[in-house]
């Protein structure tokens, strides 16, 4: 296939370039300049792919690109290839763009030399490292990125919208159905990542449910506010959830239990509220008179045998934010691993740090993305164990023990044989039925 490149343009303030299929015309890629002046492909699964291959910048692009100067060969609407076509061209401009995001060493770090026998004793010094061509670092040195593994990228935080708790969801385009992920604060620059051998896995899914109780002045308060909202309802403002019919129906259906049907309703209400009131307002005056602490209940249980009715029921009161642990122990077989070890350790640090600005402002540190994966491409998750949100996670809490045998134990140079590591992340935005639904049927889901 050959490419024809157009210039840039400026929308949004960020500067685009299109890619179109020199024999057809069509667009085969979107790409945006990034804080490094680099053009990185964007994500034909993305909205903003969408939206800028739409754009009338694309369209002229377009037209310059298949008709050049022949004007009246102009068209309004934009061709485009086809779904699986623009995926696959992404993902191989996405290879190189990235170096392929994986360390190569000069030599394999198999055949590199031990840094040791036993520590001190018998040090017989590090191997030189490699120089590194990417912001990717592994341990060990000689992973193998085709067993399962966790991927740590880092991302810088962004805030395009005041409430990013949004689920995933489908839209139909011009490409076919496909599914946008729900509102995240990751941006769009990448600030590395991370190989590390699989960790243990757990997730832990849950949502909020409490009793709620109401006494009879609670539900002649609840009745009222649910006739008021009814009649809300039929003015145009739903404030229940439910539909215009609905809210009509049930409407009447309280007027009629007021006087209609059942004239003696809304007395037998009216008296059960009365009773309560009543003895509420007994005991107040016995605890007033004697200073004691007499309740409603052991006032009633006492004299009549009854307590009042707590109307008691568990409602869902909202979902809940996700936290993941983990920890990996690294022992630096070489002078590599060592220092990528203290990389490993510092890349961390630096994203879950704030960022200072002013003696009144201070932004938000770095947000990360989890992945259990086996292979290099992004299709590569595991689907035999959870997945992480799409929003993004916070790292909360980073605990190192440069001495996790109990006593200090180090080369020459003083890098600690073994390092512990212990992570803590928590997702940014909770997990939506829509969420699960949009992971493959053939996995455990988020």
């Amino acid at each position: 296939m050959k490419i024809a490149k157009s210039r840039s343009y400026e929308i949004d303030g960020s500067n685009i370039s299109f890619e179109f299929d020199r024999e057809d015309g069509k667009i085969i890629g979107v790409k945006k300049q990034n804080d490094n002046g680099d053009f990185i492909s964007v994500d034909p699964k993305t909205s903003e792919f969408g939206d800028l291959s739409q754009s009338e910048e694309a369209v002229n692009a377009y037209n310059v690109a298949k008709y050049s100067s022949n004007k009246r060969a102009y068209v309004d609407s934009i061709a485009s290839k086809s779904s699986a076509e623009l995926e696959s061209y992404y993902q191989d401009q996405n290879k190189k763009e990235t170096n392929e995001q994986f360390i190569e060493e000069d030599q394999p770090a198999i055949n590199q030399p031990l840094a040791f026998q036993s520590p001190r004793d018998g040090f017989v010094g590090y191997v030189r490292p490699a120089k590194r061509s990417s912001d990717i670092m592994a341990y060990p040195s000689d992973i193998d990125t085709n067993q399962d593994h966790m991927k740590i990228t880092r991302y810088e935080y962004r805030r395009p919208t005041v409430n990013q708790s949004k689920p995933a969801m489908q839209i139909k385009t011009i490409f076919g159905e496909r599914t946008i992920a729900g509102d995240t604060v990751k941006g769009s620059q990448i600030k590395g990542s991370i190989i590390l051998p699989m960790p243990k896995p757990t997730d832990v899914n849950a949502a909020a449910w409490g009793k709620s109780e109401l006494n009879q002045q609670g539900l002649a308060a609840i009745g009222s506010a649910q006739k008021a909202a009814g009649l809300a309802g039929l003015l145009g403002l739903n404030l229940t959830g439910k539909t215009a019919e609905d809210t009509g129906k049930d409407f009447i259906a309280g007027l009629r239990e007021g006087g209609g049907r059942r004239p003696f309703a809304g007395f037998t209400s009216l008296r059960g509220f009365g009773q309560a009131n009543a003895t509420n307002f007994i005991t107040k005056l016995a605890n007033g008179a004697f200073g004691t602490e007499l309740d409603p209940d052991t006032f009633l249980a006492r004299t009549g045998g009854r307590v009042l009715n707590p109307n008691a029921e568990v409602l869902f009161q909202g979902p809940a934010i996700r936290d993941f642990a983990f920890e990996f122990q690294m022992i630096a077989r070489s002078e590599v691993e060592g220092k990528t070890i203290r990389k490993i350790i510092k890349f961390l640090k630096l994203g879950m740090a704030p960022k200072f600005r002013n003696t009144t402002f201070i932004a938000n540190p770095d947000v990360f993305q989890l992945e259990y994966k086996n292979g290099k491409g992004e299709g590569d998750m595991l689907k035999t164990v959870n997945q992480f949100s799409p929003g993004g996670l916070a790292l909360t809490n980073i605990n190192v023990d440069y001495a996790p045998s109990g006593y200090w134990s180090a080369y020459q140079d003083s890098q600690p044989v073994s390092v512990k590591m212990s992570l803590n992340f928590t997702e940014l935005r909770p997990i939506f039925q829509q969420d699960q639904i949009n992971t493959p049927e053939d996995s455990v889901g988020l």
